[in-house]
């Protein structure tokens, strides 16, 4: 049986490419690498890159400690 590679994929925000592990023989990177703070994107949307990823968790620690 052949391990699954990972997938590559563009950022919907600022089109880097990258590679994501779902779905591979091993955790994906944003999985272990970043608390689960984010929701899984729904259908139709994409998986972001490192650096969008960091600043969309960011925002949305913020837009929390604001309460709105």
């Amino acid at each position: 049986m052949n391990p699954a590679l990972p997938a590559q994929k563009r950022c919907p925000d600022c089109g880097t490419a990258f590679e994501c592990g779902m779905g591979s023989d091993q955790p994906c990177w944003c999985s272990t690498g970043h608390a689960l703070v984010m929701p899984v994107p729904g259908a139709g949307a994409d998986c972001y890159c490192a650096k969008c990823l960091e600043r969309r968790i960011a925002q949305a620690g913020r837009k929390s400690a604001s309460g709105g």
